[in-house]
Order: structure tokens, then sequence, then C-alpha cells
């Protein structure tokens, strides 16, 4: 991946020459942000995910932020811009979170995201690692919002940036918005910008009262968690205790003690950063994977969750 330069500007520090250029602009930092991403956002992001793609030093975060969302995180390989962010963040009490990487690497890391922006910086992928991206993508992101720019056709070992070819790569998905370039006349800092909202085929939000878990017997174990017990001191230790060790012959009590250190880690992974990846289900709500991950969240206070149906 070709590297990043710091360019946003924060509120609050000193402006660059750069800086004094865009901060009237259509197409730069704000401007951006109101004319490319913002029109395809909900009014509130209240019980929502929102990441940024080569978030630099995390302006969209804290936009985003500001609009409700619950969970904010961003993903960049440049040091400088997210040290830069993450103090502005801290001096001014903000929530969001970065990931330092490629962003070819991330989607393993990051939460499964109700609305991903890639602005300006999917063409900074090669070709076959941006298909793989998009390939995982489907089954992280519920939105995709590409901001891309006219530029001249570039090496073909690279994404492209034209307008054509982004829509050839999200072809499996729903083009749900497009914004055509603005006029540029008077602009302080002009350039050719268009904006695409599309829909993943394979992810939907619904509310967690809609889904039938099958049973109950986790229901008070991760209040007793809350509550300092150790987990062999739960109802739930001693319910799958005996099922596991005394109806069954597979497993022994290392299993047993595997399989609660994983419950309680994932616990407390979902509490830092959310769901990793949709809850299964199918066609009359019922989950096939993801049970522990649903009770986790509905204890949590989540309302709805984004699932994958099959």
């Amino acid at each position: 991946m070709k590297p990043f330069e710091t360019y946003q500007y924060l509120a609050g520090e000193e402006m660059t020459p750069r800086d004094k250029t865009e901060v009237g602009s259509k197409f730069w930092n704000e401007g951006k942000w109101n004319n490319f991403v913002r029109p395809f956002l909900p009014e509130r992001g209240d019980g929502l995910t929102f990441g940024d793609m080569g978030c630099n030093a995390g302006l969209f975060l804290s936009f985003a932020e500001e609009m409700g969302f619950s969970n904010v995180y961003g993903v960049d390989s440049n040091r400088e811009a997210v040290e830069r962010g993450q103090d502005w963040a801290r001096s001014n009490n903000k929530r969001y979170s970065f990931f330092l990487m490629k962003m070819e690497d991330s989607l393993k890391y990051v939460p499964v995201t109700d609305y991903v922006v890639l602005a300006n910086a999917h063409y900074y992928f090669k070709i076959d690692d941006w298909l793989r991206f998009l390939d995982k993508l489907r089954t992280k992101a519920r939105f995709c919002i590409v901001v891309t720019t006219k530029k001249r056709p570039g090496n073909r070992c690279w994404a492209q940036a034209d307008v054509e070819n982004v829509r050839r790569y999200f072809k499996d998905w729903e083009e749900v918005g497009f914004i055509d370039a603005l006029p540029v006349e008077g602009d302080p800092r002009p350039r050719h910008l268009y904006g695409f909202n599309f829909k993943s085929p394979l992810l939907e939000r619904v509310k967690i009262s809609d889904l039938d878990s099958g049973n109950h017997v986790q229901d008070k174990f991760y209040r007793e968690i809350d509550g300092g017990n150790h987990y062999t001191m739960t109802k739930y230790y001693h319910i799958i205790r005996k099922y596991r060790l005394e109806d069954r012959k597979d497993w022994d009590e290392a299993k047993l003690k595997k399989f609660f250190e994983d419950r309680v880690a994932l616990y407390n992974d979902i509490q830092d950063m959310g769901l990793k990846d949709p809850i299964i289900v199918d066609s009359s709500n019922k989950i096939l994977d993801g049970n522990h991950r649903c009770q986790m969240l509905k204890h949590l206070g989540h309302e709805s969750v984004i699932v994958r149906r099959v």
C-alpha cells in the first residue's frame, strides 16, 4: 500500500499553509464530510457502529461521535497522523479508537460495522489486496461509503479511482446513493469528487428481542461476572459442568476451563471493541451461530445487532 501523508486539520491546532487553503473548500476536511459522507448517514447514529478506513488524524471520527454513533473507530498506517489524532482526542474527551495498521490487514480486528467509509482511500490498495478486502468487507459492513476522484488511469496493479471501476468493484452490492461532482468555481482548493453508498447483500441489523436463542441457561452469567464472581462460582458454570463432564465423555476439566476462560475473554473484548463478526440466523430469526455473543450484547444493553441471514 502507498503511504498516506498527514493532511487533516483538527480544530484548535495551528494551521499549516495547506490548511489555510482547504478550510473553506467543499472538497477537504469538513467540506468533504458535509458534501460526500454525511448525506449517506442517518440523522443520528445511536446504537450504530462507524468506521473510517484511512482515517488520518481522525477528523471524521470526531464528526461521527458528535452524531451519536455508539462505537467509532478509524484505521490508518501513518503513525504520525494517528498519534496526533490520539493526542487531540484525549485533549478533547473523545471516546473513539484508532487501529494503527494497514487497511488491508484490519478487517479481522475491527468490529462488524454499520457504516464503513473509504474516502479517497481505496485506490491506495494493490488490486489483489483490494479484492480480498472487498470479499471480506461484505461480511463486515452493512454499508460502504466510497469517496473517489477524477484521476488519469493508473497502474493496473492498483485499484482504480474512476467511477466506472468503483461500480464494477461493488457490482455484488446494492448502490443506494450517488453524489456527482460539485461545481468547483470559486473554491479555494477545488477537485472533482464523487460519493457512493453501497449496501452489503449479506448483512442487516435486527432487534435482539426478535431473535430466538433456543435457551436461556446463560442469562444471568454475565451479571454474576460483573458482580465480581469467578466463573466457577456462577450458576451457568455448574449447569455446563454437569452436562459436559457427567453426561458426556468427550470433555475433561481442561476443556471445561478453556470453554469458560474463552467466554470471559470474549465478553471483555465485546465490551471494549464491540462485535467482531455478525450473528448467523435463519429465516425465522433463530440463532445458528452466536448465541453467547448475542446474550453478551443483550446484557450490555444493546437493543439491536448486525446479523447474516442464511
